[in-house]
């Protein structure tokens, strides 16, 4: 029989002396140490203690993303990729584990047979077409970019067709100023394509602008600008996630194939934090057919109220819009306007559940007894306490309905816009 001092010595010998911060009560260090991976077995007897006061299981999404990141803060990346992984199998969306996947890809010896794994469940994950794309003609493209995943998406109609994995800004937050190293998110269009021999060579010889900052961009004023997609001179570039002073890069044999599906007229690319499973979004088509109705009828009163009291173009505000409408409204005995091929996009920032504004664009129309044009026009909705109500329109007078060729129309104009304030609602 082993005599009872032995057995006390060998107790305290595994147990240790009891940590002096218990006697104030604080078990906070325990957690800071298990965390980091330091944890000693004192410790982790609290934690297994507190832990068995928890009655609910947690989602397997969150049980392996903790794993990832015990086994991340003890520096077994390896381990905690596969965790990550596991996490996202469990669940698609789970942005905590994309972000520390991507974050450890860089430091992982086999990141390649790591990143076919993720490809293979973003793949999967995007069959479905996400609620940003409400409406998009099935003979055109439209860009979606990820920024948790690292993955630019293309879609026909609402159909994915390709995907590729890209690098954004070293800060994966928005883009606020310039200098900040982020990507901005928002719904932008495709302004020029820049000429190989007007090109740095790190830029790898293909770069296509934004037209960053957008007219919500500078109502809420963000400051920044020279936002690209564009390759580089060094291999596998675009697989070193988060990488980048604010543009998105593709690899350069990836970026050949993007561009073919690009226009410049009427190519929408939205990024986005997180692109959503779902979102709860409003009937903009509606919204677009009553504003077209009570054009046609020549309401001018009713015509106007689709539009924010903070909308800009460029000979004004509101008010000068109103007025010039007014007059070149009532000055026609009759007008006809017709809509078609209708994309509408939805942009929510970050990881919020409401949608922050819409992009409409499409081919319009216009017919009245003194003037006709056809061309692109582009409309940019908010929310308001008030409904949808428009903050800014472009228009591209002519152009090509096949929204899949690129063009070398240089850049296209936007009206010059200068908010006073940024739009918090009402209207």
């Amino acid at each position: 029989m082993i005599p009872l001092v032995l057995v006390l010595l060998l107790l305290g010998w595994a147990v240790g002396s009891e940590p002096h911060y218990l006697e104030k009560g604080d078990i906070s260090l325990s957690f800071k140490r298990f965390i980091e991976g330091k944890a000693d077995p004192y410790d982790l007897y609290i934690i297994k203690s507190l832990g068995e006061l928890v009655k609910e299981n947690p989602p397997a999404h969150i049980r392996f993303y903790t794993y990832g990141l015990v086994n991340e803060k003890r520096g077994d990346y390896e381990k905690a990729v596969r965790f990550y992984l596991k996490s996202i199998e469990a669940f698609s969306g789970y942005n905590p584990s994309y972000f520390r996947l991507n974050f450890l890809l860089r430091k992982v010896k086999n990141a390649d047979f790591f990143r076919e794994r993720m490809t293979t469940l973003v793949r999967k994950r995007f069959e479905k077409t996400p609620p940003v794309i409400l409406e998009n003609p099935e003979d055109k493209y439209v860009i979606l970019v990820e920024k948790m995943s690292q993955y630019l998406l293309i879609y026909r109609g609402k159909k994915l067709v390709e995907l590729y994995p890209v690098t954004t800004g070293r800060d994966w937050e928005d883009k606020w100023r310039e200098g900040d190293k982020r990507t901005p998110e928002g719904i932008y269009y495709f302004t020029e394509f820049i000429p190989p021999n007007r090109l740095p060579k790190i830029y790898g010889g293909i770069a296509v602008v934004l037209n960053y900052p957008n007219p919500v961009d500078r109502l809420l004023r963000k400051g920044g600008s020279g936002i690209w997609l564009h390759g580089s001179d060094e291999s596998d570039r675009n697989k070193i996630p988060f990488s980048t002073r604010g543009c998105v890069v593709a690899g350069n044999d990836d970026l050949k194939r993007i561009v073919k599906k690009i226009s410049l007229k009427n190519t929408l690319i939205a990024i986005y934090k997180e692109i959503p499973a779902r979102l709860e979004t409003d009937d903009v088509v509606g919204f677009l057919k009553a504003w077209e109705k009570s054009w046609e009828e020549r309401d001018v009163k009713k015509f106007l109220s689709f539009y924010s009291k903070k909308f800009r173009w460029k000979g004004g505000g509101f008010r000068e819009w109103a007025r010039y409408k007014r007059r070149v409204i009532r000055n026609k005995k009759f007008i006809e306007v017709d809509l078609s091929d209708i994309t509408v996009l939805a942009f929510r920032r970050g990881l919020s559940q409401k949608v922050e504004y819409y992009v409409a664009e499409f081919r319009q129309r216009y017919r009245s007894d003194k003037y006709k044009d056809e061309g692109i026009k582009r409309l940019y909705i908010i929310k308001t306490s008030g409904g949808l109500k428009i903050i800014s329109e472009e228009f591209i007078k002519g152009g090509s309905r096949d929204g899949a060729r690129p063009t070398a129309l240089g850049r296209v104009g936007e009206p010059k816009l200068c908010y006073l304030q940024a739009f918090v609602g009402g209207t």
